[in-house]
């Protein structure tokens, strides 16, 4: 019998099943991660849940069967109660309750139509074994196949690439040989190693093998090499731990691939920032030179007359040589020799400066490389999450790929025209002052606080659409004090005629060449965008 469904996380629907000692519930999951179908046989009931199929209750089950080529199972039940549908497509899996002619009552998803279900592509038994005759017909079909590809067309309902691959192993044949190559021994060798393994799967033992991916199988697989796997005869201990095993190797990979991308991306940044600095270096001018130059003014002050904006004289360090100096005309030789001298000053702080700061940008890279190749090689998690909190907080910043700068608007493309809302008070300040253009159109509602909305004007025309005034102005009203009001007036202008003292508040403006309409406030979420 089933009892009360809910969900209490996203994408989870929880079942309850009583009466039946081997199975407490069904856990049906969408999520992308690891979407299926869980036999739960323990349940621990959430404080906090949400009721769903209510209808559902106390019906009791009639039959199982599922789809031959498909992930759904279809559920009778009694007293032509209707059926439960589940179908198990992961992100698009849902959940339906049909009735006995197939419409639907309820969804567990949000659907736009009912699903399509014919009861003749279920059923209730099936096997994957093979008589030596379909077998060997099968073959005859397809001579000019390899034996690999010959299994997706055995009159089965499922066949892995694992299992195949396994079989080929176990029977000692290469995976590309042709059908038609085949002699009489290899094929019933073949067709052997197959019941062979069907029989080992008949066992009910359970295998996880956690590399070089998480996989649960229901046979030992030798044609991995030496990889052990983990063995259970108990299958709801066998699921919990390759869900943990999952889970983990999810979030492991996760997080490298987190840190790997920052490091990468933070590494190409120090990178050109070295080059750049490199390149500086060696283009700076020396410091010896300019000091000559205040030196050799200083030396020859008697011989300098008046303000002049250049001069040549013998060099203090060689006498035979000549120096061209351009002056300040505006300053005395003693003060242009100042001048040069702060000059050398300032190319010897620049020169220490970049040579540290290159000095530390190498030995950042150097770190970075090292943990970069220490994360892609780490196979544990807390490890990982170590490196990750201890990763410098300048590469974080510099390097996060999920970090978005924020706006203070809202924006919205409507008729083809962009729409900006501002968030706040002061958010409505920044779009409206610095956001928004002289030509665009702005809009508010004519009494009370609310958001100032913007409607772009490209082409600086000189009016808008009468149902684009209403779309605005309907947006205006939705973002204030007024939006549960049945009609709302709201003034609005261009852009050019909105302008603010420094001593007003935030949010607040004047406004001049103003017209008015009143609308009914408007959700902009809920509009088509053309």
């Amino acid at each position: 019998m089933i009892g009360s469904s809910y969900t209490f996380q996203k994408d989870e629907l929880i079942i309850p099943i009583h009466d039946c000692p081997a199975l407490r519930g069904l856990k049906v999951s969408c999520h992308s991660l690891l979407p299926g179908l869980q036999l739960e046989t323990e349940l621990t009931v959430p404080k906090r849940k949400v009721p769903l199929f209510k209808s559902l209750t106390g019906l009791q089950v009639a039959n199982v069967a599922w789809h031959r080529s498909d992930r759904q199972l279809l559920i009778s039940l009694k007293n032509e109660q209707g059926y439960l549908l589940l179908q198990l497509y992961g992100i698009n899996g849902n959940v339906f309750y049909l009735n006995q002619q197939f419409d639907l009552i309820e969804a567990f998803r949000k659907v736009r139509k009912s699903p399509v279900c014919h009861q003749g592509d279920f059923v209730t038994a099936d096997s994957l074994t093979v008589t030596d005759s379909d077998f060997r017909q099968t073959l005859q079909q397809h001579p000019d196949f390899t034996i690999d590809k010959i299994f997706s067309h055995l009159p089965i309902p499922a066949f892995s690439k694992t299992l195949s691959n396994e079989i080929l192993y176990r029977a000692g044949l290469s995976q590309k040989v042709l059908v038609v190559n085949l002699s009489e021994n290899e094929i019933a060798r073949l067709y052997r190693t197959y019941n062979e393994i069907l029989a080992e799967i008949e066992r009910q033992q359970f295998y996880i093998y956690q590399e070089p991916k998480a996989l649960f199988t229901m046979l030992e697989l030798r044609h991995t090499g030496n990889l052990k796997p983990a063995f259970s005869s108990d299958l709801p201990g066998a699921t919990q731990f390759y869900l943990a095993l999952i889970y983990h190797t999810t979030n492991l990979e996760q997080i490298r691939a987190q840190l790997h991308s920052r490091m990468t991306l933070s590494l190409q940044q120090l990178q050109r920032k070295l080059s750049k600095q490199q390149t500086e270096l060696a283009n700076l001018p020396t410091a010896d030179e300019y000091r000559e130059w205040a030196d050799t003014l200083l030396s020859n002050l008697p011989q300098i007359h008046g303000y002049i904006s250049a001069i040549e004289l013998p060099a203090v360090s060689n006498p035979e040589q000549q120096i061209h100096m351009p002056l300040n005309p505006k300053l005395t030789p003693a003060e242009n020799a100042a001048k040069y001298y702060a000059k050398s000053r300032q190319i010897e702080a620049s020169r220490a400066e970049l040579q540290e700061s290159i000095q530390k940008n190498t030995q950042l890279m150097n770190e970075l490389t090292d943990q970069l190749k220490e994360v892609e090689s780490c196979a544990d998690l807390k490890t990982l999450r170590k490196m990750q909190q201890n990763l410098p907080a300048q590469i974080v910043r510099q390097a996060d790929p999920d970090r978005v700068e924020s706006k203070p608007f809202y924006r919205f493309l409507i008729k083809e025209r962009e729409i900006l809302v501002g968030k706040s008070a002061k958010d409505n300040d920044e779009l409206s002052c610095k956001h928004a253009r002289p030509e665009d159109f702005w809009f508010h509602v004519e009494h009370g606080p609310g958001s100032h909305v913007v409607v772009r004007n490209p082409h600086k025309e000189n009016s808008l659409p009468k149902e684009l005034i209403e779309i605005a102005a309907g947006i205006a009203a939705y973002y204030s004090k007024a939006k549960n009001s049945t009609v709302v007036p709201v003034i609005y202008t261009k852009r050019k005629y909105v302008w603010k003292r420094k001593d007003l508040p935030p949010g607040k403006v004047f406004t001049k060449y103003t017209k008015s309409v009143i609308v009914k406030p408007l959700n902009p979420k809920g509009i088509n965008p053309t």
